[in-house]
């Protein structure tokens, strides 16, 4: 089902937040929790003797589970509540944690692909689709094209399978300055018919087992303290080039229309119409 959102969010939340706003928050939600269960205490001591500041005093410190000089004691309904406040501290510790892990250690998938690549045999150029799956901004994304093969060599009488570039230089290369969540991108690549690639996708006699058309795409995000780096792989098998390849055109997306939304800078492409072919061919 397209298209797929590979952030939670939460995950979101935390990817678009720099490191001291996610500090300061979990401070205020301490400061919250501690706030809360001050006043659950003040009505299970003996509030005449003790003051609220003391009572606050040991919430918070509860809250962080640091050491105290004097504990305030109280029944055992005291005991239930302090219990209570000590986990619901440590859930949020807990959640912090998470949040800094995924703040620097973690990164979603960034790009969705098509199934399958298109050519349209009339003009000889191969189609490549996809998407930024990840709701975050996404700027200067470079993209590159190469093909690699596997051939059998025949080293010393000893048959070896190996990989080769079929050629050096990409076969695609270009970069895109913004690339809007949920916004398809298609990469045209034009092929002649001296291009070994032309051969593989039209029936020529080629000399392989199989090749791999492998996209690599380089891209800087928005409050990532990392840049992005993925490759996807389509693997071309001569015998069946259709389980990799449609020879049609690709469907078609509808943006959606909503200039409020763009003026914010905000446009939600994920409710443009035509998700729902996005992995098929285009009518005729």
């Amino acid at each position: 089902m397209h298209p797929k959102d590979n952030t939670s969010a939460f995950k979101a939340f935390i990817f678009k937040r720099s490191i001291l706003m996610i500090f300061i928050g979990f401070l205020i939600l301490y400061f919250l929790i501690s706030l809360l269960f001050s006043l659950v205490y003040f009505f299970l001591v003996d509030s005449a003797s003790i003051s609220i500041l003391s009572i606050f005093k040991f919430s918070i410190l509860s809250s962080f589970n640091f050491s105290i000089d004097k504990e305030i004691t109280g029944s055992d309904y005291f005991f239930i509540a302090n219990f209570l406040h000590k986990i619901s501290a440590l859930i949020v510790s807990t959640i912090f944690t998470a949040a800094i892990v995924l703040k620097f250690f973690y990164l979603p998938v960034f790009f969705e692909f098509k199934k399958k690549c298109n050519y349209l045999e009339d003009s000889n150029k191969l189609i490549i689709t996809f998407y930024n799956s990840v709701d975050i901004f996404v700027t200067n994304c470079r993209v590159r094209v190469y093909c690699r093969k596997e051939i059998i060599e025949d080293i010393d009488g000893e048959k070896i399978k190996s990989l080769i570039n079929i050629s050096d230089d990409p076969i695609y290369t270009k970069t895109y300055p913004f690339m809007d969540p949920f916004l398809v991108t298609r990469l045209r690549i034009e092929l002649k018919k001296s291009d070994e690639l032309w051969e593989w996708i039209n029936g020529g006699k080629v000399a392989g087992e199989k090749l791999d058309i492998i996209i690599l795409l380089e891209a800087n995000a928005s409050n990532l303290d990392s840049s992005v780096y993925e490759v996807y792989t389509y693997s071309l098998n001569p015998k069946n080039i259709k389980e990799t390849i449609d020879f049609c055109k690709t469907s078609s997306i509808d943006l959606v229309n909503n200039n409020h939304q763009q003026s914010q800078g905000n446009a939600n492409y994920k409710n443009s119409k035509g998700w729902d072919k996005f992995d098929e061919c285009k009518s005729s």
